[in-house]
This record gives C-alpha cells, structure tokens and sequence, in this order.
C-alpha cells in the first residue's frame, strides 16, 4: 500500500505489557508523558475540573467490546463496522488469544485508497475519465478488500499505538489525550471485560454534569462564540472537496491533508462547485460497507457515491460563528455527529468544531487545535 503521509514516531501512549479477551491486563505508561501547557484565556478551575471523576464514570453503563479475528479480510471488517455502527475494532489472535491491536476505519480508508491498483488517478478526479474496462478489472483484482485485516492495522500513528487505562484512573488524564485529537481508549474493568471509551462519551459525559455546575468559569466558557474561542477563520478558505469531484479524490485529500491527520478530524465538507456553499459532509466512517461489488463506486462524485449508500447525500450539521459553547456542544450530541462546520451568511463554511474542540478546553490542551486549524485554511 502507498503509505499517503511518511511513518512518524509514534506519541506517547499508555500501552498494556500484556493484554487478553478478559481483561485480565496490566497496564503501564511507556515513554514521555505529554508536555503540559498553560491554557490561555482559561481558568484553573476548568482545567481542573475532570480530576474530580474517574475514568469508570464514564464507562460504567459501555457495553463490551466486540473484536474481530485477525485472519478476517478488510471486507468483513467494513461490514463488522457498519452492522455495529462503530468506528473501530479489536483485532484478536484466536491462537494466542490476545489483542494484537485495534483496526479503525482511518487504517481501512488508507489501504484502499492508496492501494496501488488506484496508480492511474493519483493526479485526481481528471484521470479517471481515462480509465478503460481492463484498469476496472485490474482494481478488482488488486484490491485489498480480501486481504487479512491483520494487515492494513498501523496504517494511521493512532493506529500504531493502543492506549488503556484503568478504570480507577483520573478522567482529566484520558481527556489529556483526547484533546490531542485520540479517539478512542481501551478501559480494563475491575472483574469485568474491557470497554472502549471515545470521545463523544467524554462529550455526553461533560454535557450531563456541566448543566448542573453553578460556577462562574463553566458559565463563562458555555457563553463564549465560537469566534471567540479562535475557530473561524474568515479570511481564508476551508479545505473541502467538491460535488463534481469523486469520492476518491476526496478521500485522499482528507487523508493527505497534514492538519487533518495531526488533529484527527477525519472529514471534509461538500461544497457546490458553483457557489461554494456547504452541501454535504465526506467522512472516513462514510466508507464502512464498502465491498468488492462497490469499490468502483469510490470513482463516482462525491453525491452519487454518497446516495449509492445512503439513499441521498445527507444535509451538513452546521452553526454560525456567532454560536456560543454551550449551544454548540448540546447541538453535537443532539445531532450525533463528531463535528460541526461553521458557515457564514452565504453557508459558505469558514471553520469546523470538532469533539476534540470540546474537550480541550477543560484540559491543557485547549490551545493546540489553533495550529491545526491554521493549516486546514488554503
């Protein structure tokens, strides 16, 4: 597989010495622990404030894991993905049984699209006008979708490393990490098998009990605009793929984006090829279900290939610059979304708020997504 991006070292991670299906692990930190950072604009307080609740207190009511076989292809993966609506699995060794790590759609999204069968279009959309019946059929053959998934895992530097704390842990140590835009965490339970942990439980989590928080500073951050708080950035045009362009095309833009990658957000927005306004969103999780019948689908635009598995290209989640926290946040968990493009009065999109945004400003983190965001403007 071409690799879209050079192998970084990995970050620092909490990684088990040894892990099995019972959660029976001992976990310790390998490594350097994160830089801390001063929060600027912020106060101790908010910084603070997840070292008042454990890890288990978010987990208590997660189901357990499902994991996958290790000798299962990609395709089963991407239907394991869909049927479950996840993001994610364990990839089990059945002769050892042991977790050898974790297989995420970001890690399926690079071995396909970057699989060398795709050669003829890495200049773009233009190219695939070009290709004839005997480069579809050479595609087919080349694909990895029948390939083991044991061996697209570590395609992503999320991928590379499996993080796991214990369920008597601070919460604020698990949210240092997903606030550096980490999705997910591999929690072992006292006496029960482990579960995953995500951002968006993290998010549900602060949503519940920041509305029963009287203090000043949760106030004031809940009453801040997204202006405010540095995510819109007028004056430069976001990254987006648009509707006339192929769903490849758009997949490998995500992926080779470098801020996109360094802050995880993992999708794009859909504007009209005309008048740039917001049509639609193009994330990784959009190509769960994806199979050998369907591969060719990634070289429809970005509509069609969205329909094809949708039934229609689902309208954008969005707000204005002039949205405050508070509201933004409650919207992401109504909406069940992972993000939330921020638009202007032509519904042209000027900025993004993501899971990662939410839960860096109750860490020390909460000024790093700034650089990221940077880089996400041409």
């Amino acid at each position: 597989v071409e690799r879209p991006y050079p192998s970084r070292s990995p970050r620092p991670v909490h990684r088990p010495s040894c892990q099995n299906p019972t959660g029976q692990a001992t976990a310790h930190t390998t490594g350097t622990q994160p830089s801390l950072h001063p929060t600027m604009g912020s106060t101790g307080k908010i910084e603070e404030y997840l070292k008042n609740y454990k890890v288990k207190d978010v987990v208590s009511d997660q189901q357990e894991i499902f994991s996958i076989p290790s000798t299962s292809t990609v395709e089963e993966g991407l239907k394991e993905l869909a049927t479950r609506k996840i993001l994610s699995l364990p990839v089990l060794d059945k002769k050892t049984n042991k977790y050898i790590g974790i297989v995420s759609i970001s890690d399926i999204v690079i071995a396909i699209c970057f699989n060398p069968c795709f050669s003829k279009l890495g200049k773009g959309a233009d190219s695939i006008e070009k290709l004839t019946k005997e480069d579809m059929g050479e595609i087919l053959k080349k694909s990895v979708l029948k390939n083991p998934i044991q061996d697209v895992l570590g395609m992503t530097e999320e991928g590379k490393n499996l993080w796991v704390f214990q369920e008597s842990e601070e919460m604020a140590k698990l949210a240092e990490y997903f606030a550096q835009g980490v999705h997910r965490a591999l929690v072992i339970r006292e006496g029960k098998g482990p579960v995953f942990v995500t951002q968006y439980d993290i998010v549900k989590f602060l949503m519940s009990t920041t509305k029963a928080d009287n203090s000043l500073a949760i106030a004031e951050l809940m009453k801040k605009t997204l202006s405010d708080l540095g995510h819109v950035r007028k004056e430069k045009k976001v990254v987006s793929v648009k509707d006339n362009e192929s769903a490849l095309a758009g997949f490998r833009r995500l992926l080779q984006w470098q801020s996109f990658r360094d802050w995880n957000l993992a999708a794009l927005p859909v504007v009209d090829s005309k008048t740039g306004k917001i049509v639609g969103n193009l994330s990784e999780s959009d190509l769960r279900g994806l199979n050998e019948e369907r591969l060719l689908d990634l070289l429809f635009t970005v509509p069609m290939f969205l329909k094809t598995f949708y039934g229609e290209m689902r309208k954008p989640v969005t707000v204005e610059a002039s949205t405050t926290f508070g509201e933004a946040m409650n919207k992401i968990i109504a909406s069940e979304v992972h993000r939330l493009w921020i638009v202007d009065a032509d519904s042209k999109p000027i900025g993004v708020f993501s899971l990662s945004d939410i839960i860096s400003q109750f860490t020390a983190f909460s000024w790093s997504h700034l650089k990221a965001l940077d880089k996400m403007f041409e």
